[in-house]
């Protein structure tokens, strides 16, 4: 289960030299790895470090309260409601674009790409060998509307993924994307008024089809996006590993209220990725 986080910074390290090790396309982040933690805040970076230990590892301090280093990005992540704060290791660079790979100090390491989930290490169910065959990207606009500013139609792609422990492998999968008029039921509260977030829009997506649904496993699932469109950033997505089993993540600090004045409504820019 995910806690709160960053309890030995030199075993981040080793996690993640651990993690590089075990993918042979990946070996030379052994090296790579120690540079990039390093060059998030020079030649004090221990002593940045450090001061995010005291604040995240004090139980009397909230996430909501935590004053965040800017040297770091974080995630806010909530595994069936547990809360945790994420903070990106390092970004690998793929054909189909950029993995962000988040962690924490007890184990856990969740992968997105463009959005979406593409891997998960440390949780009590994990996807791993996630293949996303020509998704469209959540931000582009011709998934929100079409030429004549009518819902777009939906549109599919296909998944391959694996799944911890059991080792359900290879379970190919189409998976349909399609605008939401609406925010879903199961989004954040904050996030759902339409009238203190008007650039947010919602993006679903959902298993319409399947080579196995024998397994609890492998029943239908979905996800959910919220994307703003003021600054094409997704700032807000939840998976479902398994019917039982979601995580989301949150861009952090959150997005904020729009700002009425006298003069103007004005929504505050989701925070720079």
């Amino acid at each position: 289960m995910l806690q709160n986080l960053f309890s030995n910074p030199s075993f981040l390290i080793s996690k993640l030299v651990r993690l590089a090790l075990a993918q042979s396309k990946r070996v030379f982040y052994c090296c790579l790895i120690p540079l990039v933690l390093a060059a998030c805040a020079g030649e004090k970076q221990n002593v940045i470090l450090d001061t995010v230990l005291v604040g995240i590892k004090n139980p009397n301090t909230t996430i909501d309260e935590l004053v965040l280093n800017p040297n770091y990005r974080y995630l806010k992540v909530e595994v069936n409601s547990q809360p945790a704060l994420l903070v990106l290791g390092y970004q690998d660079q793929l054909n189909n674009g950029t993995t962000e790979i988040w962690y924490s100090s007890f184990k856990e390491v969740v992968q997105i790409s463009n959005g979406r989930l593409v891997g998960t290490q440390g949780l009590d169910t994990n996807w791993t060998e996630v293949i996303l065959s020509n998704p469209p990207s959540l931000t582009d606009e011709k998934l929100l509307k079409d030429s004549n500013g009518r819902t777009a139609s939906p549109i599919r792609y296909q998944r391959t993924r694996t799944v911890m422990p059991s080792y359900r492998a290879n379970i190919t999968e189409t998976v349909e994307v399609q605008a939401l008029a609406n925010p879903p039921d199961d989004a954040p509260r904050n996030l759902r008024d339409p009238k203190e977030l008007p650039h947010l829009r919602w993006i679903q997506e959902s298993v319409v089809m399947q080579t196995d649904v024998t397994s609890p496993y492998l029943a239908p699932l979905k996800a959910i996006y919220a994307i703003d469109r003021k600054t094409t950033k997704i700032v807000y997505a939840k998976q479902c590993l398994t019917t039982q089993f979601c995580i989301s993540w949150l861009t952090w600090p959150a997005p904020k209220p729009e700002l009425n004045t006298a003069s103007n409504t004005s929504l505050e820019a989701a925070p720079k990725q």
